[in-house]
């Protein structure tokens, strides 16, 4: 009886665990960092406001895995990088329609969920033409600017370089996500696309 009773609270936490985690926003952090031959991209997400967390990190050098749960690293991992199978062209030729259906389907329901918290950054930019480098910091201003218009914080320092050509920057982005929204519509896009492929 009392076993019956601890599977049963058991059971109980696990489904409001996983009922907490798919109606509490997923925190997603994307930061993308370019310094000369540097190239970095690293995505980190925080489920239940910081009880788990988790960074998926690619560079030109590594690429990691990281899983952490209050404070503590669970899993660390690197990931390896792997040898590909050649794309069948023609299988992705003919059932391009398909595929563009399901992605833009998918697409469509994840920007209807996601909602941007914070933009922020510094981009260097210098062109071979110093004329250029000031029209395409003039249109980085104005992009910023725009962006003002739609992201609670966004602060976006644009520097130009007229030292030697370079094209540096280290933006963050960080987006909310419910993931009770996009369930579904994942479930569908997977489907058709192992369909097709």
């Amino acid at each position: 009886m009392k076993m019956l009773l601890i599977l049963a609270v058991v059971l109980a936490f696990i489904l409001v665990l996983i009922a907490a985690t798919l109606l509490i926003p997923v925190d997603i952090s994307l930061r993308l960092f370019k310094e000369g031959p540097l190239a970095e991209v690293r995505m980190s997400f925080v489920f239940l406001r910081g009880i788990a967390s988790g960074r998926l990190g690619f560079s030109s050098e590594k690429r990691e895995f990281q899983l952490r749960v209050l404070s503590g690293t669970i899993i660390k991992k690197d990931i390896p990088k792997k040898e590909e199978k050649p794309t069948d062209w023609g299988k992705l030729v003919v059932n391009a329609n398909e595929l563009y259906d399901a992605g833009t389907d998918f697409a469509a329901a994840l920007t209807k969920s996601i909602s941007m918290k914070r933009l922020e950054g510094r981009v260097k930019v210098r062109l071979s033409d110093p004329y250029q480098t000031g029209v395409l910091t003039g249109f980085l201003y104005a992009g910023s600017g725009i962006a003002n218009a739609f992201v609670p914080v966004t602060r976006l320092e644009i520097v130009p370089s007229f030292v030697k050509e370079q094209m540096d920057a280290d933006i963050e982005i960080v987006l909310s996500l419910p993931l009770f929204t996009i369930v579904i519509p994942a479930i569908r896009f997977f489907r058709r696309v192992k369909k097709i492929l």
